[in-house]
C-alpha cells in the first residue's frame, strides 16, 4: 500500500514538473517574439525617407530632384503660350459663291472672317520681351498672342523675322513692361547622357514639365533639312511643345524642341531639338536685319564614302570629295578644282558633306578663311573669301516617252541614254549648252541602279573619260570590256556626284 502511495506521488511530483517547465518555455517564447516584432517595426520606421547621413543614394535622388525643380522655378516664368490666327483658305466651292453673289450685290455683300487657330510654345530671351520660337508655329499668322505663366491676359506679339532653313522665328511682345527671361546656355559642349529638361504646352496644357537625358547630337540624318544638326532627346515632346525650350540640368537653354518621331503622331521617345548656338546666330541676324543670310563656297559635295573611297584609293571619310566647281565662285577664285578633297575648313576637319555644307552656310559674309585640300596626294591650303548664298532650287526629275527617239538604244550597265536635248534640258532643268548624255531609262535589277544612278542624271565623265555626246559614250563603252569598276560623274539636278558602278 506503501508502495503504491509512493508511486502516485512520483507521477504527479513529475507532472507538476513538466508543466512548470511548459508555462516557463512558453512565457520566453512569446516575449522574445513580442521583442523581435518590435525591433523589426523599429528598423522599417527608420527607413521613412529623409535626408541621412547613413543613405547616400536616397540622398543623391534628392539632390537631382531639388536641381529639377529648382531649373522649373526659375525659368518657367519665362515660358510662354504662343497662340495664332490665320485666314483659312477659300474652297473653289466657296470662291464661286461669293463671285455669284458679288454679281447679284455688289461688293456690299456681307464677310464672315474665316479664321483657323493654332497653339504651341516660346520662351523669353531678354527684359525687353523677345520671344523664340519655332517659325511653324506663327508661319502664315495674321494675329499672334502670348500667355505668361500664371497670367490670363493675351499680350499680342509682332513677328521681327524668320528663317525657315533652320525653322526659326523671332518674336517681340508688345509691351514697355520688363519681362522674365531664360539664360542661353552652350549647346556645343553638351554630350550624350546629360540631363535634359523640357517646358511647353503640349495639347494646349501650359506648363507642362518633362524629363530625360540627351540622347544624341548633331543629327543631320532626320530629312527634315540639310541645314539642320539636331539635339535628339528622349524627353517627352508632344504637339504643342514646339518652339519651346530644352534646359541643361544648371537651368541653362541647351535647344528649342522643334520636331518628333512617332508612328502615332504623339511621343515615343524620339525628339529632335534645334541647338540653341544656332539659334543664336539667327537671332541676331533676325534682331539686326530681319533676314538670314549663309555662306556661299560654290562646291558640289560628295562624301568619301566606302564605295567613292576605294575609287580614291583611301580612307572612308577622311576628308570631303570636290565633285565641281562652280565658274566665278568664291571657290574658284582661291584655287578649288574638281577632284579636290577638303579635309579642313576654318581650323575644323572636315569627314562628311553634311558638315562642311553647314560649316560654310555659318560662316559670316566676306570672313576669309583658311581651306586645307588634298590634290593628286598632296596636301595644299588657300584662303577663301565667303560671299551669300542664294536659294537653291530643286527640281525631280521625271521621263517622257518623246524622249526616246533621241536616246541610245544601247543598254551598258542596265541603263539607256540621249544626248541633251532642247526638250529635256527644259524639263528636266539641264543648261541647253551641257555637255554629257542623259539617262532615259534603267533596269532597276541593274548594279548601276544599285549604286545611286537614276533617270534623268547627266552622265560627264567615266573613269577620268570625258563624256561630251552619245559618240564618247559609245566610244566608251566599246573599249571598256574588261573592266570591271566605273567611276561615273554624273549631274543632277544643280549637283554633281560621282557614283561607283561593279559589274
Amino acid at each position: 500500500m506503501k508502495d503504491r502511495n509512493r508511486s502516485f506521488m512520483f507521477f504527479l511530483n513529475l507532472g507538476l514538473t513538466f508543466t512548470l517547465i511548459g508555462i516557463l518555455a512558453s512565457f520566453f517564447i512569446f516575449s522574445y517574439e513580442k521583442n523581435y516584432k518590435s525591433d523589426n517595426f523599429k528598423v522599417h520606421a527608420q527607413s521613412t525617407p529623409k535626408r541621412s547621413s547613413n543613405n547616400n543614394s536616397l540622398n543623391g535622388a534628392l539632390d537631382v530632384q531639388d536641381a529639377i525643380r529648382n531649373v522649373v522655378d526659375m525659368n518657367m516664368p519665362a515660358v510662354v503660350n504662343i497662340s495664332t490666327e490665320m485666314d483659312a483658305q477659300i474652297s473653289e466651292q466657296d470662291r464661286y459663291t461669293e463671285e455669284f453673289f458679288r454679281f447679284f450685290f455688289g461688293e456690299q455683300i456681307p464677310r464672315e472672317r474665316r479664321s483657323q487657330k493654332s497653339l504651341g510654345s516660346g520662351f523669353i530671351v531678354n527684359e525687353d520681351g523677345y520671344v523664340l520660337s519655332n517659325y511653324h508655329v506663327v508661319k502664315g499668322a495674321s494675329k499672334i498672342t502670348v500667355v505668361l505663366y500664371g497670367e490670363n491676359e493675351e499680350l499680342p506679339a509682332k513677328l521681327i523675322g524668320y528663317d525657315e532653313a533652320y525653322d526659326l522665328a523671332l518674336l517681340k511682345i508688345e509691351s514697355k513692361r520688363k519681362f522674365p527671361y531664360v539664360t542661353l546656355g552652350d549647346s556645343d559642349s553638351i554630350e550624350p547622357g546629360e540631363f535634359a529638361i523640357a517646358i511647353g504646352n503640349p495639347y494646349g496644357l501650359n506648363n507642362t514639365v518633362t524629363f530625360g537625358i540627351v540622347s544624341a547630337k548633331g543629327r543631320s540624318d532626320v530629312g527634315a533639312n540639310r541645314y539642320q544638326r539636331y539635339i535628339q532627346t528622349d524627353v517627352a515632346i508632344n504637339p504643342g511643345n514646339s518652339g519651346g525650350p530644352l534646359f541643361n540640368i544648371h537651368g541653362q537653354v541647351i535647344g528649342i524642341n522643334t520636331l518628333i518621331y512617332s508612328t502615332s503622331g504623339g511621343n515615343i521617345g524620339i525628339g529632335f531639338a534645334t541647338p540653341i548656338n544656332i539659334a543664336n546666330s539667327v537671332m541676331n541676324e533676325l534682331k539686326e536685319t530681319g533676314k538670314v543670310t549663309r555662306g556661299y563656297l560654290g562646291i558640289y559635295l560628295q562624301d568619301i564614302d566606302e564605295n567613292l573611297s576605294r575609287g580614291l584609293n583611301m580612307k572612308p571619310y577622311s576628308g570631303v570629295f570636290v565633285s565641281e566647281v562652280i565658274a566665278n565662285s568664291p571657290a574658284e577664285k582661291a584655287g578649288l578644282q574638281d577632284g579636290d578633297i577638303i579635309i579642313e575648313f576654318d581650323g575644323d576637319v572636315m569627314t562628311n558633306s553634311g558638315d562642311l555644307f553647314n560649316k560654310v552656310a555659318t560662316t559670316k559674309i566676306g570672313k576669309k578663311v583658311n581651306v586645307k585640300y588634298l590634290r593628286n596626294g598632296r596636301e595644299r591650303s588657300t584662303k577663301v573669301t565667303i560671299e551669300s548664298r542664294e536659294n537653291d532650287v530643286n527640281v525631280v526629275p521625271t521621263r517622257n516617252s518623246k524622249d526616246d527617239k533621241n536616246a541610245n538604244r544601247q543598254s551598258w550597265m542596265g541603263i539607256e541614254v540621249s544626248e541633251v536635248t532642247p526638250e529635256l534640258s527644259q524639263r528636266l532643268q539641264i543648261r541647253e549648252n551641257e555637255r554629257g548624255v542623259v539617262v532615259v531609262n534603267m533596269s532597276q535589277r541593274s548594279s548601276a541602279y544599285q549604286a545611286g544612278l537614276r533617270p534623268g542624271d547627266v552622265i560627264k565623265a567615266i573613269n577620268g573619260k570625258t563624256i561630251s555626246n552619245i559618240d564618247d559614250y559609245n566610244n566608251f563603252v566599246k573599249s571598256s570590256g574588261k573592266d570591271e569598276e566605273f567611276t561615273v560623274t554624273i549631274k543632277r539636278s544643280r549637283m554633281t556626284y560621282v557614283v561607283i558602278i561593279e559589274k
